[in-house]
């Protein structure tokens, strides 16, 4: 009778907290939440074991932290000496996300006893370690694979803690938003991508650029993106999903080129939205050839997208302008580093780059 007891009293629990994180999601996603029933980990197909696949009487079955979910969520081997330590257990497939962790770039989930489950975010102390663990992300009772972080905490836009995030970037904001423990090069996202900037990716609210040629035909200019949109795993050859890890810099799921110091530059990322026909076409900006591949008969090289804008947002200008300091100075007519958007394809640029004088360049009905 107690067992049985203990049964209702846990199934109860999970109800009443599985509830407060439904309320709080969005129509869209509760109509994702709805058609996929419940969560993946409760569902016999994809968890045969049931609780026992993780909990045991004494703790969990795999161990602490990633190589819990190793057991499903590894290759063989882990899954075999696991099994082989502990109690042998029937185990599921879901793809081999540790060999994402094994990548160049990615979460450090392999830095162990880092992980407070009764952290508060955002983090205010600049002393406490930096770390990620499967659990900051995901809440296996709850999250669904249209909805991998369902059940996580999360950091809203204007800094205040969430018990269950809305978005996927609530869950990006804890560690890369306003936390005192960010590296020093390291930006803050969430000032980055505020709506009440002159410009941004619409990740947290839609674009305030309504005429975008360069976009693919799957995108307009009330489209909205995920982190997860252009970071994650490889897309060319990864068949797994998620911010785990990538060969390519950045932790970015397509190469994408930032230093003008590398032969051949890539810019895969950006050619996932934008249409290189149009970029390099001069459809927004008359000189995007010019400025991307360069000029051999003046022996001018190319530079990045990012040596003029700020991928995630500009504080100062639109269309995401925001020069990068390394290749970029004031100019030494004017003595200004300065952008100024003169109406649709049209403006100033006040500054020195490749030993060049802007100052001003211009372009569009502002050059006549």
């Amino acid at each position: 009778m107690r067992g049985i007891l203990k049964v209702i009293i846990f199934l109860t629990l999970h109800f009443i907290i599985l509830s407060k994180a439904v309320f709080s999601l969005t129509k869209e996603e509760k109509s994702i939440l709805v058609s996929s029933r419940i969560s993946t980990h409760y569902i016999s197909q994809n968890n045969p074991n049931g609780c026992k696949t993780c909990h045991s009487s004494i703790g969990y079955i795999g161990g602490d932290e990633e190589n819990q979910c190793y057991l499903c969520h590894g290759d063989s081997k882990v899954k075999l000496s696991i099994e082989t330590k502990k109690k042998k257990l029937k185990t599921v497939s879901a793809g081999d996300v540790s060999k994402d962790f094994s990548k160049p770039y990615r979460h450090p989930v392999e830095k162990s006893g880092l992980h407070n489950p009764l952290e508060k975010y955002p983090i205010v102390d600049p002393k406490v370690p930096r770390h990620a663990e499967c659990l900051d992300c995901h809440n296996p009772h709850y999250s669904i694979p249209e909805l991998p972080y369902l059940g996580a905490t999360g950091v809203d836009i204007d800094g205040k803690f969430k018990q269950y995030a809305d978005e996927e970037y609530e869950v990006c904001f804890k560690c890369h938003g306003s936390a005192m423990n960010k590296p020093p090069y390291q930006k803050d996202k969430q000032k980055e991508f505020n709506p009440k900037n002159p410009s941004y990716h619409p990740v947290v609210d839609i674009g305030k650029n309504n005429y975008l040629p360069s976009l693919v035909k799957e995108l307009n200019y009330e489209s909205k993106i995920k982190c997860s949109s252009c970071h994650g795993a490889d897309e060319r050859y990864s068949k797994l999903k998620g911010v785990h890890g990538s060969d390519n810099d950045y932790l970015l799921v397509l190469p994408y080129t930032k230093k003008e110091e590398v032969m051949i530059p890539r810019f895969d990322l950006c050619y996932k939205c934008h249409r290189k026909e149009s970029i390099l076409g001069n459809q927004s900006f008359p000189y995007h050839r010019e400025h991307i591949e360069g000029v051999k008969s003046r022996n001018w090289q190319g530079t990045s997208c990012s040596t003029c804008h700020n991928v995630h947002g500009s504080t100062k200008y639109k269309f995401l302008i925001e020069f990068n300091p390394d290749y970029v100075q004031k100019d030494s007519v004017s003595n200004k580093l300065e952008f100024l958007s003169e109406g649709l394809f049209s403006g100033s640029c006040y500054l020195r780059c490749h030993n060049v004088d802007h100052s001003p360049k211009r372009y569009g009905s502002s050059n006549k």
